[in-house]
């Protein structure tokens, strides 16, 4: 099973009076988040090219997604699959990936510590690493999949005035922003980010000492910085009215498209990473 062809479906319900807000559902994807998009063009293209080896271990660092993606493909294709994670993960990732038969490392320093881990077992002959950060193919996923999906199925006859997507490795929003614009001419791109004091799993803020190699943002016109309490507050509110339990990265991104439409009017396509389900041993959900 490949990834793609997510639903694109409306909010009515959320979106503020005069304003017309849609969704796409990544969780629709095989381990449920966008990552499996990346994932399956990076693995296949280092395949293909012969950078990855029969049966050579695989290591990468993630937050959970891209990695519980990739311990899929490299479970059905026989290799070892080796992921730095950050320490702060919720159990439901670290378990998701135990059942796909990766083996854990878990880090301290966040994304930022599991990255530079996984970089000395590369170093050291450990196995090969796809490196999501720098690796152009997560750039294509997007470029070449999830834009082009959100022009096919795109309802209305205007297309859409906003774009919102969360700025994690780079390769959702600079794949999808030039795609997008190559066909609907004077949209704004929205990059969502956490506060640098205050990490939302899977998201990068762009103060971080650490910018990915493949993030471009030439394309992005607006920058929203969400606090985790707030995207909360919209998981629990888009549960509430809409009957979708989206995860914390999609809360920040639906209250950045409603905060928009709200003030600013128009008709806006929200791109949502996964559902909530990996993060209920995690606030709010571990204090109810």
């Amino acid at each position: 099973m490949q990834p793609g062809n997510t639903p694109l479906v409306e909010f009515p319900h959320l979106a503020p009076p005069g304003t017309r807000l849609f969704a796409k559902l990544e969780w629709f994807n095989p381990t449920g988040s966008i990552k499996d998009r990346a994932a399956w063009f990076m693995f296949a293209n280092a395949v293909e090219n012969g950078r990855l080896k029969a049966g050579q271990p695989l290591i990468e660092a993630t937050s959970g997604n891209t990695g519980i993606g990739l311990a899929r493909l490299a479970l059905l294709n026989g290799h070892p699959m080796v992921i730095c994670l950050p320490d702060t993960a919720t159990e439901e990732r670290k378990q998701l990936l135990r059942a796909y038969g990766a083996e854990l490392i878990e880090v301290a320093g966040g994304p930022n510590g599991a990255i530079a881990h996984a970089r000395a077992l590369v170093e050291g002959g450990e196995g090969h690493m796809l490196y999501q950060y720098g690796n152009r193919w997560n750039v294509y996923a997007h470029f070449f999949g999830t834009s082009l999906e959100l022009i096919r199925d795109w309802p209305l006859e205007q297309p859409p005035t906003h774009f919102f997507a969360a700025y994690g490795t780079g390769g959702t929003l600079t794949g999808n922003s030039r795609g997008l614009v190559r066909r609907w001419t004077g949209i704004r791109i929205h990059s969502v980010e956490p506060f640098v004091d205050d990490p939302i799993s899977g998201m990068r803020s762009q103060d971080d000492p650490f910018q990915p190699p493949v993030a471009d943002l030439s394309l992005v016109t607006d920058r929203h910085e969400v606090r985790s309490s707030t995207a909360g507050g919209l998981v629990a509110t888009t549960m509430h009215v809409e009957g979708q339990f989206v995860g914390t990265s999609s809360g920040a991104v639906l209250h950045a498209a409603v905060d928009t439409l709200d003030r600013e009017g128009g008709t806006a396509v929200a791109l949502l990473p996964d559902a909530g389900w990996k993060y209920l041993s995690g606030p709010p959900w571990s204090s109810m």
